[in-house]
């Protein structure tokens, strides 16, 4: 899985990436290693943005999280998508013969 990371506002440090990178891991259950994941790391008057896109399974999810701590806001961002992937992913299954 591809993994694109842009920080706007901030700087983008190793730890914050590889935590990203962990986080995400958790999504390779539903793509099974073809698929495309672009984060954007947003800071504005508001605090923290994160927008995750995900390109898989024949589809595009999106999600977008604001609050004051970068961390949580890639946690419950990566939720949102898991929780769009499995849904996506029943729905494939139930159509099957």
């Amino acid at each position: 899985m591809k993994v694109n990371i842009t920080s706007r506002g901030h700087d983008l440090t190793d730890f914050l990436q590889d935590y990203i990178e962990k986080r995400i891991g958790r999504l390779e259950k539903y793509i099974h290693g073809d698929g495309q994941v672009n984060v954007v790391l947003e800071r504005d008057a508001s605090g923290q943005v994160v927008e995750m896109n995900v390109h898989a399974l024949h589809k595009i999810l999106c999600a977008k999280e604001r609050g004051e701590h970068v961390r949580d806001c890639i946690d419950k961002t990566v939720s949102k998508v898991e929780a769009q992937l499995r849904k996506h992913k029943e729905k494939l299954i139930e159509r099957r013969p």
